[in-house]
């Protein structure tokens, strides 16, 4: 199956990519001021973001000028305060220690008020170097989460979950960055606009991913109206958002009438939020009990990582709301450092339940990291402390001369010996062994792959090359469960499983027709797969549920295929492994190798056995035609009745073993007064070979049946002959037919031509034809037929032929003809004193077909009877 064109998505992700990145641009920006010059730069006096409209707020510049938190701001340095725009682009040209002149009105009062604001610096004193961090930690962690999103997008296009988790590290960037701050005229409509939607996004994007990853939750199958109850209010007050924000930055008036229902809509939109929080997490976790293998590892890491990364932060949301402040304010930097380092498990684990081919379970990625690790430290450790061991007996050889210099030296010598053997001999060993147990990469392929390669050519015959395969790919991989899957016509069944208890008569269910998804997708990549059953993306979605059904009971994760020469041989379905660790990259390289290997000795197996089989056969059809031939032979006349004044002959030779041709002489049964008369038969069947050997045989029991029942009337008999063959054959398979009964008295012939060659009567140099009467047998039911007489003579001689005699070509595709046939005929009659037998004139025309021919390829059939009058 062809794969669709990304072009849209990829379009859609450049759109939010560019939105995204603008902002971030934006917000690195202001970051990077407030960083670099924090001392020079004026901070912001008045609450930031709606819905306050214009009122002062609270901070330290505000109270020591003697406004309250609720005065209303009319004007800035003497222009209206219409926006917040406007003392922003105040705030800007301003230095810290620069007034700022406000005019206000307090309460209800319609009383006009002036104060003056002395602005500060956003950091007035210095940072110290673990402020900086954090602050740095803060600015990057979410443009991080960014790149992670839309590298998940970039790998998987067309992947639903993959774009539900852009939505959800979107989040991030504009949580940290105060949109309002931002000073680049033409990047602070995208942001506002961004801003807005990122933070919306998230929580419906988090709760569908709940919902829907790696399939859907039962509880939202029982409860499907929740999402939705969930979803469709916080997308309806979007609008809300757009509209409050606008007002807020650049046009108070507009919002003026709407102030008294922001703060509802906002805490709607917080509990909303919330709710569908709440719903990720009770619709993720009924999976991971029911899920198994590779689906229940991913939502174990995107469970236990999202809970473990989002929930110290979620405790700094609730206290900044508490608190009535900005996120992580007055709060200890390390704890806010630590809380953010730890948030970056939650798009790590969104990022690595989706892209990474197959996770492996959180307690196997820990045990197997410190396995390893372990082993490697203890060699290592080893190392040391042998080394340490040779120093010190060497210091105290050197130091300690004595009268056992001897034994001292032979100490020595041991001890250096096993300190070069460990070191260069045992410790390389036993590091090849770690590394074959923990990591395939460190494994030597190349020996198992030539050893299997050696052994795969040896074999001739297919089970013990399965059985061998398997059983080394087991021992090294650590697979307990293995299949496969054989060609067989237009099926691949299965042949062998390792593993799997196989009850008998269900091994037709396991099998792959090969227009199967997993063939064709196997056929057309030639590369290992992996069976992905939780991934919308993986081929195995197109799958029939049969499919689907046979590789999850073998307990597949990976096919391999075995291609042949021309098409694919077979699969190799292997289960997980003992560790559960992945398959690696170098494993799917060494396994398409072994495969290749594997598929061409199947090839050479199967091909050999075939031939072998193919020769059996051959010999059995042989042997069995051989016996048809003798079979039909018998069916000719063996022995030529004998009429006073007749002389007979007729020959059959097939153009194959076997043929369709049939010619017949027998005596009808006597009735006194009347003598016994001559029957005469020939008829060619349509087509060659078998078949039209056995409707000869048909025809003949047919015809000797019937013919002494019905003497005289021709015309009846072969109507009843064509009825018989007509039911005992198919449709496509007809006869044509000539029959005769001579009367030795009155020298009378009567016959009927079934749509046969017109046999000729030789008489003194004439031809005369005996043309047909009816249509061919067994063709139509119920034909009728017509019966005609001739007058013979003496010396007469009745030439009736099928058209292989007179249809004989050369190699130049020439026919021979009639005209050449009665020719060599008359040629041989028209001599003096001609005494030539019917025999002699059989001979004399079947050398002279022959003679025409000069060895081309006999075609058809070839049947001659002669019967000649004294």
């Amino acid at each position: 199956m062809p794969h669709k064109s990304a072009r849209l998505q990829y379009f859609c992700l450049a759109v939010v990519a560019a939105l995204a990145l603008l902002h971030a641009y934006g917000g690195a920006v202001l970051n990077y001021n407030v960083f670099a010059h924090g001392d020079r730069l004026v901070r912001f006096p008045f609450n930031s973001g709606y819905p306050q409209e214009n009122i002062a707020g609270d901070s330290e510049e505000t109270r020591a000028a003697g406004l309250q938190r609720s005065d209303t701001i009319v004007s800035i340095n003497g222009q209206p305060y219409t926006g917040r725009k406007v003392a922003l682009d105040h705030i800007r040209r301003s230095s810290p220690g620069d007034s700022m002149t406000v005019t206000y009105r307090r309460g209800l009062s319609s009383a006009i008020q002036t104060t003056t604001i002395r602005l500060t610096a956003v950091h007035p004193e210095k940072r110290s170097a673990f402020a900086i961090a954090a602050g740095l930690t803060f600015a990057v962690l979410p443009f991080l989460c960014l790149l992670i999103g839309l590298w998940v997008v970039f790998a998987r296009p067309r992947n639903p979950h993959a774009w539900l988790i852009l939505g959800i590290l979107s989040y991030f960037d504009p949580l940290f960055v105060n949109v309002t701050l931002i000073t680049n005229s033409f990047i602070q409509p995208f942001a506002f606009f961004w801003n807005i939607a990122a933070q919306t996004a998230m929580p419906l994007c988090l709760m569908f991913f709940g919902v829907y990853f790696p399939e859907r939750s039962p509880l939202d199958v029982k409860l499907p109206w929740v999402k939705w109850l969930i979803a469709i209010p916080i997308l309806l007050l979007i609008p809300f958002d757009f509209f409050f924000s606008y007002g807020d930055m650049w046009n108070f008036s507009v919002i003026h009438r709407f102030l008294p229902y922001a703060y509802a809509i906002n805490t709607t939109e917080n509990l909303l939020s919330s709710s569908a929080i709440s719903w990720f997490f009770l619709a993720l976790f009924p999976k991971i009990s029911q899920a198994t293998g590779d689906a229940r590892r991913r939502l174990r890491v995107l469970y236990f990582g999202t809970s473990i990364g989002l929930t110290p932060f979620f405790i700094l949301v609730i206290i900044s709301i508490y608190r009535h402040t900005d996120l992580g304010q007055d709060i200890p930097q390390w704890i806010d450092l630590s809380v953010f380092l730890i948030l970056l498990l939650f798009p790590l684990s969104l990022a690595y339940v989706v892209i990474v081919q197959r996770a492996m379970d959180v307690s196997i990625l820990i045990r197997q990291g410190s396995r390893y690790a372990f082993a490697r430290q203890s060699l290592i450790t080893i190392r040391v402390l042998l080394g340490i061991w040779l120093a010190l007996s060497l210091k105290d050889f050197l130091s300690h001369p004595g009268p056992q210099r001897n034994v001292d030296i032979v100490r020595m010598v041991g001890i250096v010996i096993v300190f070069f053997a460990f070191r260069f001999i045992l410790s390389k060993r036993l590091q090849q062994k770690i590394d074959q147990r923990f990591f395939r990469e460190a494994y030597s392929t190349e020996q198992l792959l030539s050893e299997l390669s050696d052994e795969a050519r040896n074999f001739t015959e297919v089970a013990p090359l399965l059985e061998t395969i398997t059983r080394r790919l087991g021992e090294t991989l650590h697979i307990e469960r293995i299949a496969v899957f054989l060609r067989s016509g237009e099926t691949f069944k299965l042949q062998l499983a390792t593993g799997t208890p196989m009850i008998p008569g269900t091994a037709q269910v396991f099998s792959l027709p090969a227009a199967s998804t997993t063939i064709t997708t196997l056929t057309r990549d030639k590369t290992p797969a992996n069976v992905y059953r939780d991934d919308p993306s993986s081929w195995l979605v197109n799958a029939s549920d049969a499919e689907r059904t046979a590789l999850a009971d073998l307990s597949t994760e990976l096919l391999v295929p075995l291609p042949g020469r021309s098409r694919l041989a077979g699969v190799i379905a292997l289960g997980p492994k003992r560790s559960e660790e992945p398959y690696s990259k170098t494993d799917r390289q060494l396994l398409q190798t072994i495969a290749s290997q594997t598929g061409l000795a199947l090839e050479n197996a199967e091909l050999l056995e075939t031939l072998t089989t193919e020769v059996a056969q051959r010999e059995r059809i042989s042997r069995e035609i051989e016996i048809a031939r003798e079979v039909q032979e018998r069916l000719f006349p063996q022995t030529y009745p004998h009429v006073p004044g007749v002389d007979l002959a007729g020959f059959c030779r097939p153009a194959q073993v076997v043929g369709g041709d049939y010619f017949d002489f027998f005596l009808l049964p006597s009735r006194p007064p009347r003598k016994p008369h001559l029957a005469l038969a020939l008829g060619d069947i349509s087509g060659k070979g078998i078949s039209a050997a056995l409707l000869m045989a048909s025809l003949r029991a047919s015809l000797r049946s019937i013919a002494g029942l019905q003497q005289g009337d021709l015309a009846a008999l072969i109507s009843n002959v064509n009825n018989l063959v007509y039911e005992s054959s198919t449709t496509n398979r007809y006869a044509t037919f000539f029959y005769a009964e001579f009367d030795p008295v009155t020298r009378i012939l009567t016959y009927v031509n079934a749509g046969h060659n017109p046999p000729y009567v030789l008489r003194r140099s004439q031809a005369i034809a005996l043309e047909p009467t009816g249509t061919v047998i067994g063709l139509l039911p119920d034909a009728e037929y017509a019966q005609a007489t001739i007058q013979l003579e003496s010396g007469d001689v009745l030439l009736a032929f099928t058209d292989g005699i007179s249809e004989a070509m050369n190699h130049d595709k020439e026919e021979w003809g009639e005209d050449r046939m009665i020719a060599t005929a008359n040629q041989l009659l028209d001599q003096p004193s001609c005494t030539a037998s019917a025999q002699q004139i059989l001979t004399c025309i079947f050398d002279a077909a022959d003679k025409f021919t000069a060895g081309a390829p006999q075609h058809d059939d070839m049947t001659l009877l002669i019967c000649a009058v004294s």
